[in-house]
């Protein structure tokens, strides 16, 4: 799906495929306000009678080596769920990935207040329903993800994400004045010779989800909320961990410990406010507590460096503070942020282990 101005890039994107059932859908209102949701109805709508299950790529989808590969796979692993291709970064689905990540698993829950939809797949049936969907219950300016997040829940479509993601994003000047939350690459893009070729497994269990939000600048938590359309509702990151017997003093405490043991904490403090910092070793650290309670050996056998997530886990920093650190300079930051998130990754598995012994 594109609009006329992008029409060159979907076509490329299209001729990667080489299927017959490879199309591209154009905006029907180019000059009308600014929404994907216009092109999002024909996209969903343009079924193939044979087809069991349709995908959308937007026009800014970047598919991984091995795609339709992949692909096949995820739904043969669960053909009645939703598979978003991409999560960005710094969105709520994206903590989710890691932890999935470090446990070893394969799929994670989307969990974002929207559905990520630069790629997504569904089945074929649900996927025919969503056109007359947006059309008598949705707002015509309402954003295409948040009218497929009702949609899926008024269904009762499970929505799920690869925690290695199939498709990253192009950073190009957003049509829906998407650029405001600055760079949006995926979560977890490994070698393509790491991604795991063995069974499925689902991350589930989750009583708490770790999110740093990267509008305000604060450390924050997800709960589980069925009252809510996506199903959880955020709260403080700090009350969680004093929930759990974690003060503010033990956080401030380890904070420093770890920024002077690396000689490169001067130059981060000079490129990240302190207060930041902060907030983000709040965010690691529940990040270790969560994973450290899933785990069946208070996260002694934890992943943190394997391949995948590494992966994972070295873009939570920049993924954070992507809209307060210059673009030129975001990659040298995040490369600065990734040994200090892993050390509040393994203070706050540290902190369960020592509290159970």
């Amino acid at each position: 799906m594109t609009h006329p101005r992008r029409a060159r890039a979907a076509q490329e994107l299209a001729d990667r495929f080489r299927t017959p059932g490879a199309k591209v859908v154009l905006d029907p209102e180019p000059d009308g306000p600014p929404t994907a949701l216009r092109a999002a109805r024909l996209a969903w709508a343009s079924v193939d009678p044979e087809a069991t299950h349709h995908l959308v790529l937007q026009d800014d989808a970047l598919p991984v080596a091995g795609f339709l590969d992949r692909l096949t796979s995820l739904i043969a692993a669960e053909p009645d769920a939703a598979f978003s291709l991409h999560a960005e970064w710094g969105g709520m689905t994206s903590h989710a990935i890691r932890l999935a990540a470090m446990l070893g698993h394969t799929l994670a829950p989307v969990v974002d207040d929207y559905i990520p939809c630069v790629a997504l797949v569904l089945p074929a049936e649900v996927a025919r329903g969503f056109e007359e969907y947006a059309r008598t219950k949705v707002d015509e300016k309402a954003p295409d993800d948040v009218a497929m997040l009702d949609y899926l829940a008024d269904r009762g479509t499970r929505a799920l994400i690869p925690v290695a993601n199939l498709v990253d994003h192009h950073e190009a000047i957003s049509l829906v004045g998407n650029n405001k939350f600055g760079p949006r690459p995926a979560t977890c893009l490994p070698p393509a010779d790491a991604v795991p070729d063995g069974p499925h497994s689902l991350l589930t269990g989750l009583d708490i989800i770790p999110y740093y939000d990267f509008w305000g600048q604060y450390s924050d938590a997800l709960l589980p909320d069925d009252s809510t359309v996506v199903g959880w509702v955020r709260t403080s990151a700090r009350d969680s961990l004093l929930s759990r017997g974690i003060t503010r003093e033990h956080l401030t405490t380890t904070l420093g410990e770890s920024l002077a043991r690396r000689p490169e904490s001067d130059l981060l403090l000079d490129r990240i406010s302190e207060v930041v910092l902060n907030e983000l070793w709040i965010v690691s650290f529940l990040h270790g507590v969560v994973a450290a309670e899933l785990s069946p050996d208070d996260g002694a056998s934890l992943d943190l460096t394997g391949p995948v997530a590494n992966a994972a886990l070295s873009t939570l920093g920049p993924g954070a503070v992507r809209r307060v650190v210059p673009y030129r300079r975001l990659p040298a930051v995040g490369a600065l942020l990734h040994p200090l998130v892993l050390d509040g990754i393994r203070a706050g598995v540290a902190g369960v282990r020592s509290g159970r012994s």
